[in-house]
């Protein structure tokens, strides 16, 4: 029998195996029969759970794979109707015990949120099996590994910076799950972020503006930008965090640096790799910093522990020099901006031999690496040995991806350290999306 090719925006029967890392349900046809008649037969669905048998609507369909979407009731055509439902809504014939109804209204139709079908405690569980599974692949043995609890006020409107997408009616809001269609946030406003409250402050744009960059502060306060307009690469945006304890810090930064997503959870994080570095135990480290961005990490620790920071990353020096720490309305002295060093370290046969140099001139006792989702890797780990022949210290990684972490982390292992301890934080909840950090001590034999 010759297989038909499924298309796009074609609805089909299947049951979900295994709800996977990228908080999609993989699914296969729930008619063995459908297998034969029908290619791909590997389904990646959005909001369904393991054991649950259910309609989906595809979205993309790939060689050997399709993703989809857990279709309603609502929009089956009229030969699907003869079904069993087992949901008022959703076209679900059986319902996992699992399942909780979306605080969102905008749940499968916004593609900003994956896991709020289930409760938060589920979405800790799944993510924690998705941490172990990504260790054990990379044979990267943990000595000790935790999740940091944080507080229920990080869960709701955490996220600080956004992009929101703009139709050719004015609708903004996030793009649809697999699609580039625009869905207006919901009435009863994001869940993530606080759009309900800045509804009154949203800028009117000209008719020809596609997307808008928003960074909003603990204060509600925000700034909105044209994405990579002239405004964009030169507006400023302000921060409060509040650390340690009792200590708040404003920071001045451009709109368009990087900043982690979470400030609740910021004060959590900070206490770790703050923790991690009086482990390591040495006074007054010299710090490797590699991705420092603009240095935030190591300009916070240097409030309350002493270390000498050369940072790497692809900002310009005229970017990081803009920006400004205060506390208690002074401005703190920069003792990052003299020691940082512009380099695109992805690129790592680019890496200048005189920056290699300075590396080696600068003799860091500890490295710091908080690099993007694609990790570190190998190449530009491989380069920067070359300057750092002798290193032997400690290492404290902080990563937002677990796979490139756990390859990353292998790399390390090869070379003789060990992970003494990892914490993970679930700075975005009710997506896939997680953090964590991790101290590497070198095997003393290995020394």
């Amino acid at each position: 029998m010759q297989q038909r090719r499924l298309k796009r925006g074609q609805y089909v029967l299947l049951e979900c195996q295994h709800f996977v890392a990228e908080g999609l349900g993989l699914s296969y046809f729930a008619d063995a029969a459908e297998r034969e008649r029908f290619k791909p037969e590997v389904f990646f669905i959005w909001g369904v759970l393991p054991q649950e048998k259910f309609i989906a609507r595809l979205a993309q369909v790939k060689s050997k794979i399709a993703y989809g979407i857990l279709a309603e009731r609502a929009e089956l055509p009229s030969e699907w109707h003869n079904h069993g439902f087992a949901h008022p809504r959703w076209a679900l014939l059986t319902s996992s015990p699992e399942r909780r109804e979306p605080e969102c209204s905008n749940f499968l139709h916004c593609g900003g949120c994956r896991l709020q079908h289930m409760d938060y405690a589920r979405t800790l569980q799944y993510k924690s099996e998705w941490l172990h599974t990504q260790l054990v692949r990379n044979h990267v043995h943990v000595e000790n590994l935790f999740w940091q609890d944080l507080p229920e006020s990080a869960r709701r409107h955490y996220r600080n910076h956004v992009q929101v997408h703009i139709n050719k009616d004015g609708v903004y809001g996030f793009y649809e799950p697999f699609s580039y269609r625009v869905r207006g946030f919901p009435e009863e406003g994001c869940q993530i972020f606080v759009e309900k409250a800045l509804r009154p402050h949203f800028p009117q744009f000209p008719k020809e503006v596609r997307a808008v960059r928003i960074r909003v502060d603990g204060d509600g306060s925000a700034v909105f930008t044209v994405l990579n307009s002239a405004q964009d690469k030169s507006a400023q945006a302000t921060y409060h965090v509040t650390w340690p304890q009792g200590r708040t810090v404003k920071i001045c930064f451009p709109v368009q640096a990087f900043f982690q997503a979470n400030l609740q959870a910021l004060p959590f994080w900070l206490d770790t790799i703050h923790h991690f570095f009086e482990r390591a135990g040495i006074q007054n480290p010299r710090v490797l910093e590699i991705f420092s961005g603009f240095g935030f990490i190591s300009r916070m620790l240097q409030r309350v522990f002493p270390l000498e920071v050369m940072g790497l990353d692809i900002l310009k020096p005229e970017q990081v020099a803009q920006v400004e720490f205060w506390e208690n309305g002074v401005r703190l002295p920069d003792r990052f901006s003299s020691h940082f060093r512009s380099v695109d370290l992805f690129l790592p046969e680019r890496i200048p031999q005189d920056l290699l140099f300075a590396i080696a001139q600068f003799r860091p006792q500890l490295l710091l690496i908080n690099p993007p989702r694609a990790g570190l890797t190998a190449p530009t780990w491989q380069k920067l040995k070359t300057a750092l022949a002798d290193f032997s210290g400690p290492i404290v990684y902080s990563s937002c991806d677990a796979a490139t972490m756990a390859r990353d982390l292998a790399i390390f292992a090869q070379e003789g350290y060990r992970c003494v301890e990892m914490r993970a934080f679930d700075f975005f909840p009710w997506t896939q999306h997680y953090e964590t950090v991790s101290l590497l001590l070198k095997a003393p034999e290995t020394i």
